[in-house]
């Protein structure tokens, strides 16, 4: 090997030995050590700022929710004032479109377990139509005979109706006299028959005919404040009543079948003031029978948790005023519905004097008016706001109300609720009026007035036409 040869060799060794070298050193400033910034603990969360978050977490989620749900409740309140108006709306385009009358019922709402004696709310609905008048079998018109023991009512001081109640109270027609303190010939009843009857004025040449009103009764087409026209064509209308006909004994005639006038027949009897009956003759009549459900209809819900507060479809709900000396009565909840939908019960059954009726009937004429007895309301309001509030109500209500009838509790402020004016405070949920103006058939939707503190204010929207916000 000649001297270059030898050079380039050793060459190529010192460099290999300078990369190792170099490689080395590299590597070993790349080792950790004690102080190296690869081997630096970052700081982490301790316990406490964990629970710190957590705990602002939840009471936001909580807000939220809270929140959401009002938002929720109010949205299905209007939702369900929507839906009473568009439904009541639906009622009265039928009508006009039909040339017929057509209607809604409100059903009263059957899981209220807060009012033993009836349900105080609304929870449903359903179109309905009227039938058609009947004017089968022979009638009567006779003096009152309560007890059916002979003796005309007049003269019977003792004498109890089959309810056993002793007094006869109409929610229908305003009169001042009733049967229980009438002169000796005024006439209250009509007395029919289900079966042939031969005996004075009969005859077996001219037997009586089946009314079939009990049947009628038990079908539920045959109630309290239908109209009965004497004779038919004269439009002599009287509303009736049928507490004598819910006993009536169709198989013996014992109590027989009779149907009581709302107001005494303008005609005074021609017979023995000492006999039940008031004319020696039959008459001839024609009875307007309730509305029916139309055919394939189902009832229409409202939003769940959401009802027609019928007690406070009312001026003054809880008796308030005048603020001087308010009255605290009962009896004014429920007075911007009308009285037909009302049936009179002892104040020991409820303090309001009432209950409502399973048939709240609306109908409307052909020429979209309201038509009936509840046209004469003028002006109907509905109370739609939250099932939670309606059972508030009657728990304050039933604490508050003493054996007499008279509510005397606070009403709600935002520090006290009726039933306890030192407890928590309990806010009213959303609550939209939805009213119908009877001559006109004319429907609206408005908020309660915010100055509902203030006597007659509550639908001022309504009634006014004033629009809320402005």
């Amino acid at each position: 090997m000649n001297h270059s040869s030898l050079a380039r060799r050793a060459n190529r060794e010192a460099a290999s030995g300078r990369l190792s070298v170099a490689r080395a050193l590299t590597a070993s400033k790349m080792l950790p050590t004690p102080h190296s910034p690869l081997t630096t603990h970052h700081a982490a969360f301790t316990l406490i700022e964990l629970l710190v978050v957590v705990m602002i977490m939840l009471v936001l989620a909580t807000v939220t929710v809270a929140t959401i749900n009002l938002t929720i409740d109010g949205d299905k309140v209007r939702a369900g004032a929507r839906q009473v108006q568009s439904y009541l709306e639906g009622a009265r385009s039928r009508a006009i479109y039909s040339k017929e009358p057509r209607g809604v019922r409100f059903l009263l709402d059957p899981s209220d377990k807060n009012h033993p004696s009836g349900s105080r709310t609304v929870s449903s609905m359903i179109y309905i139509a009227p039938t058609d008048p009947w004017d089968e079998g022979t009638v009567v018109l006779e003096r009152l005979d309560a007890d059916h023991d002979g003796t005309p009512t007049w003269n019977d001081s003792s004498e109890t109706f089959p309810d056993g109640s002793s007094s006869f109270v109409s929610p229908y027609i305003e009169d001042t006299m009733t049967p229980t303190n009438e002169d000796k010939n005024g006439v209250w009843v009509l007395r029919g028959f289900d079966g042939a009857e031969t005996s004075p004025p009969f005859s077996a040449s001219s037997p009586a005919k089946s009314t079939s009103w009990k049947d009628l009764y038990d079908r539920g087409v045959l109630r309290d404040g239908n109209l009965i026209e004497i004779p038919p064509g004269s439009k002599s209308w009287y509303a009736i009543d049928t507490r004598l006909l819910k006993y009536a004994d169709v198989s013996d005639g014992n109590p027989p079948v009779r149907l009581l006038l709302q107001s005494r027949y303008r005609t005074q009897a021609d017979t023995s003031d000492t006999t039940v009956l008031a004319f020696n003759k039959p008459i001839r009549y024609r009875v307007q029978l309730s509305p029916v459900p139309l055919a394939n209809q189902e009832p229409v819900q409202l939003p769940k948790g959401v009802v027609i507060h019928f007690d406070r479809c009312s001026t003054d709900p809880d008796g308030r005023f005048p603020s001087a000396n308010p009255t605290r009565n009962p009896k004014l909840r429920g007075d911007k519905l009308p009285n037909t939908w009302k049936i009179p019960v002892p104040t020991s059954v409820h303090p309001s004097g009432f209950v409502y009726s399973p048939y709240c009937d609306l109908m409307f004429s052909p020429r979209g008016a309201v038509t009936g007895p509840e046209a004469s309301a003028g002006l109907i309001h509905f109370y739609v706001g939250q099932q939670k509030d309606a059972d508030r109500d009657a728990i304050d209500w039933a604490v508050a109300a003493p054996s007499s009838g008279e509510w005397t509790a606070l009403e709600y402020t935002p520090t006290q609720t009726a039933s306890d004016p030192t407890g928590d405070a309990y806010e009213r949920g959303d609550k939209v009026v939805v009213s119908v103006f009877t001559h006109t058939g004319a429907i609206t939707t408005n908020p309660i007035h915010p100055n509902e503190g203030q006597q007659g204010s509550r639908f001022s929207y309504s009634e006014t036409g004033e629009v809320a916000g402005r």
